[in-house]
């Protein structure tokens, strides 16, 4: 399963299939922006195997800097993304790509290599993989979001974002 409607918050099952997919759609990237792409990455919660997530793929291409990522636009374009040029984090360049108009399946971040958003995705995605504890913590925590806006049609952002800056605190301490 891949995909979800954007007005929808629904989480399911990890899904193996969800690794290949992202293989297929890097490969894509490598192949199409070749040496623009320093690293690819599968980032969010598709990335933690057995992590409840929305069947979006979420993927982080690093670039040199934001000018060659803006630079990067219509070429990402070319692959069927949208940009979104109204994003409110500052150090990255959005794309979400969908199979039918409301239906996204992939959402795509350039960023510049060593950027605190690039640190900050990586060490998320690691240190969940790494604690089993914390990860099961995130389960709980995504499966009640879920269910809460699935009643109040209102996404509590800051019950997550509180739980991603706990992470990634710990996450400097460990290394």
């Amino acid at each position: 399963m891949l995909g979800q409607h954007k007005r929808d918050f629904t989480v399911v099952p990890y899904q193996y299939g969800w690794k290949d997919l992202y293989r297929r759609e890097a490969d894509l990237l490598h192949s199409t922006l070749g040496g623009k792409a320093l690293r690819i990455e599968h980032i969010g919660s598709t990335a933690i195997p057995g992590m409840v997530a929305k069947p979006i793929i979420d993927i982080m291409v690093a670039v040199v800097s934001l000018a060659v990522a803006a630079e990067l636009i219509p070429v990402v374009g070319s692959l069927g993304y949208e940009y979104k040029p109204h994003d409110t984090i500052p150090e990255r360049v959005y794309f979400a790509k969908e199979r039918s108009p409301e239906y996204r399946t992939h959402h795509l971040n350039l960023t510049a290599l060593g950027s605190g958003f690039w640190i900050d995705q990586l060490a998320f995605r690691d240190y969940l993989r790494a604690h089993d504890e914390s990860a099961a913590e995130y389960v709980d925590l995504k499966k009640h979001i879920a269910e809460r806006y699935a009643q109040t049609h209102q996404l509590d952002r800051e019950a997550k974002s509180e739980f991603v800056a706990r992470v990634l605190e710990l996450a400097v301490k460990e290394s």
